[in-house]
């Protein structure tokens, strides 16, 4: 079994977030806008932040050994439902958060319905994006509807609103599902769209899928961890804001102590997981184990 690389993992994350980049700068709502609403979107799009989602479409792709570009389509669509759902997460009907990635958020800057209209553009450009990958119809359908399955009303959407609405019993179960929607299908479905613009079989998108979805589930703990003992210069945004809100997480469930504990525990065994699949998966599983260390 190979190794981890973690030492480049830096240098693998800001090379992805560079190539993204790029490909954002070509994406089709740039051209000819009928009004200000697309630069309100490109606001938030452009405002940095980690480029996580990419960085797992670009090294899905390379890790079945295709060249990378053949994902950057797909890694544009995922990062704009991504910056959509945290600008619509910021609004003040939902978690009203002044601030996103060390800047106003968008609503506090341009005002909640230029926010609302903004998201609503990214969420249906990203699928115009998607539908440009230079693949194979076949593939590029597979892809879509992963995609539009990991956003909709089982995963993503869904999520959202337990996260907004839940009763005060909620157990571990209603938490586990409400995390593999509201953060973990994004995680999973960045990994299964590289996989799949790179030519990946069945057999591997099935292990891929699992794996994923641990990921997710652990990105989001390492997430509710800093948010008790981060610091708002660290996160760009707010802190210890769900507790305020009474909000149910694993760390309000099992405690700082246990839920650091876990996300060791999970990095590890994610790793060595993703390590047995087919194809070259060291990128992914330095990510997992650099998780339960990251400070932002």
């Amino acid at each position: 079994m190979r190794k981890p690389d973690t030492p480049s993992l830096q240098e693998d994350l800001s090379t992805a977030a560079s190539w993204v980049e790029k490909g954002l700068l070509s994406i089709s709502m740039r051209h000819a806008p009928i009004s200000r609403l697309p630069s309100l979107a490109l606001y938030s799009l452009e405002s940095g932040g980690k480029r996580i989602r990419p960085f797992l479409c670009r090294s899905a792709c390379s890790a079945v050994g295709s060249p990378p570009d053949s994902a950057l389509k797909a890694a544009c669509a995922v990062e704009m439902i991504h910056t959509y759902s945290l600008i619509h997460d910021d609004l003040p009907s939902m978690d009203d958060d002044e601030m996103r990635r060390g800047k106003p958020a968008l609503h506090t800057k341009y005002g909640e319905k230029q926010a609302l209209l903004a998201g609503d553009l990214l969420l249906v450009e990203a699928f115009g994006e998607l539908l440009d990958t230079p693949l194979g119809p076949g593939r590029v359908a597979m892809m879509v509807a992963r995609l539009a399955r990991a956003a909709g009303p089982q995963y993503l959407v869904g999520g959202q609103y337990m996260d907004m609405y839940h009763s005060e019993d909620a157990g571990a179960d209603w938490i586990h599902t409400m995390i593999l929607g509201k953060t973990a299908a994004m995680i999973r479905v960045s990994l299964e769209l590289g996989a799949c613009a790179g030519g990946a079989d069945d057999d591997v998108l099935e292990a891929l899928s699992a794996e994923g979805d641990r990921l997710g589930f652990l990105f989001q703990l390492t997430d509710d961890i800093l948010d008790q003992c981060g610091s708002a210069e660290e996160m760009g945004k707010e802190v210890s804001k769900d507790t305020g809100q009474g909000k149910r997480n694993p760390v309000s469930m099992m405690g700082l102590d246990a839920a650091a504990k876990k996300a060791e525990e999970m990095a590890s065994d994610i790793s060595a997981r993703l390590m047995d699949i087919r194809g070259d998966w060291s990128k992914v599983a330095a990510l997992a184990l650099f998780l339960p260390h990251r400070r932002k």
